[in-house]
């Protein structure tokens, strides 16, 4: 049985809205460890 995607909770939100929240979650860890990655990339040739 397919679940309600705009089913309501107590509080009064969505889950479409907790999934996007999500979505929006990963993408911010994956933009902060790209960041990290250039900062010990640049960091690195600095030291050359």
């Amino acid at each position: 049985m397919k679940k309600d995607v705009n089913s309501i909770d107590k509080a009064g939100f969505s889950n479409k809205f907790f999934e996007e929240l999500g979505k929006e979650h990963d993408k911010v860890n994956e933009f902060a460890n790209k960041q990290k990655q250039l900062r010990q990339k640049h960091n690195q040739s600095n030291l050359k």
